[in-house]
């Protein structure tokens, strides 16, 4: 094995998976919406399905993605959790055209910043959730949301009225069951006042692939020195996760 090869380009992208699905006719010649909403929680996704059964379609070639009507935009969820598999389907949507994503979900406030169920506008993330660095310029450990898109989120919200948003750093990090006290403190220390899984890797992909990104959180948890208070199911935390799901797939809608 020759051990002085330093080509870092990769061996496997999502332009070659897709010519290969083409192979077997799974994806033909089809173009996906410019513009895509994420859901990070599988309940967000079943509400959503529910709710508009008639206008979703499933999109052929790209599993876990649905079109609506008109095929302004689509809904990405329910592919599993954290990081990795984002990555895989994000690289697939932007290689059939995507070019921007809308991301929604839950995040645990740090410290107490946050109140539960308050909504907060994820501006940049710390990247320690294990894929986003490999997407990153070397040496840069924070992604950053895009600010084209952040800019139209918030003159839709202010046009629609929507309930005030905190600007929020986010600590990307997959390791659900390894946070510590210690990391909540150095975190912190770091301007990070909410922890998540994807926003990093969001971020940093479509700063790569030079698309356009934002995420969107309800605090449905609070994580602190002294413990884990988790409030993922009460009845705020939901309704405001399905009200935020609306707001952000009628301003998918609006965004061609």
């Amino acid at each position: 094995m020759n051990t002085q090869i330093k080509n870092k380009t990769p061996l496997v992208t999502a332009q070659k998976m897709l010519e290969y699905k083409r192979e077997f006719g799974h994806v033909g010649d089809l173009r996906a919406p410019e513009t895509a909403l994420v859901c990070y929680q599988r309940s967000t996704m079943d509400w959503l399905r529910k709710e508009h059964s008639k206008e979703i379609v499933p999109f052929p070639g790209v599993s876990h993605f649905f079109l609506l009507p008109g095929g302004k935009a689509g809904i990405l969820g329910d592919w599993g959790v954290g990081a990795p598999g984002l990555a895989i389907k994000m690289e697939e949507l932007i290689a059939l055209g995507t070019k921007r994503f809308v991301a929604i979900g839950t995040a645990g406030a740090l410290g107490g910043c946050h109140s539960i169920a308050s909504y907060v506008l994820c501006p940049k993330a710390l990247a320690e959730d294990g894929v986003a660095h490999h997407y990153l310029p070397e040496g840069k450990s924070v992604a950053e949301a895009s600010p084209e898109l952040l800019e139209e989120w918030k003159a839709f919200a202010k046009r629609r009225a929507l309930p005030e948003m905190s600007d929020a750093t986010a600590w990307s990090f997959s390791a659900f069951f390894r946070e510590t006290a210690e990391d909540v403190l150095r975190v912190s220390s770091l301007g990070c006042s909410v922890v998540e899984m994807e926003a990093a890797t969001l971020y940093a992909i479509a700063e790569e692939k030079n698309v356009q990104a934002i995420s969107l959180f309800v605090i449905s948890d609070s994580i602190s020195e002294e413990g884990w208070t988790p409030r993922l199911r009460e009845p705020a935390t939901r309704n405001h996760l399905h009200l935020l799901a609306n707001w952000a797939l009628e301003f998918c809608m609006e965004n061609k």
